[in-house]
């Protein structure tokens, strides 16, 4: 069995579209609907997104998790979250040479988990 893609929803059907895109590689498949769109990133996985006028609040202990191939990969993106004025929850950090981590918010406010681990 394979997970195939995670459905959300926005109030800003092109900036979460760029959000994705900018910072996780995904790539427009097909749209969906008049106000949806999948994107896909480089290992087939889908993510749905459905613009809303109102979008409910995930609980505070659910997050998306991106695994990068490195810690670099993972500090990159930290700063170029920063240099673009996203949100930080918790800022870069590395755990010896076990795995590095940091949290942000989508524009949306969906929290976001990007992290690497060795093993």
């Amino acid at each position: 069995m394979t997970l195939n893609h995670l459905h959300i929803g926005s109030t800003n059907l092109e900036k979460s579209q760029n959000f994705y895109k900018t910072f996780f590689g995904f790539k427009k498949k097909f749209s969906h609907g008049d106000k949806g769109v999948f994107l896909e990133d480089d290992k087939g996985f889908l993510m749905a997104i459905d613009e809303y006028d109102i979008v409910e609040p995930f609980p505070s202990w659910f997050h998306i998790g991106y695994c990068l191939d490195s810690k670099e990969q993972v500090k990159n993106i930290y700063d170029n979250m920063l240099k673009n004025d996203i949100k930080i929850l918790k800022d870069y950090e590395e755990y010896g040479d076990e795995a590095a981590a940091f949290y942000a918010y989508d524009p949306d406010g969906n929290k976001i988990e990007v992290s690497w681990h060795k093993d």
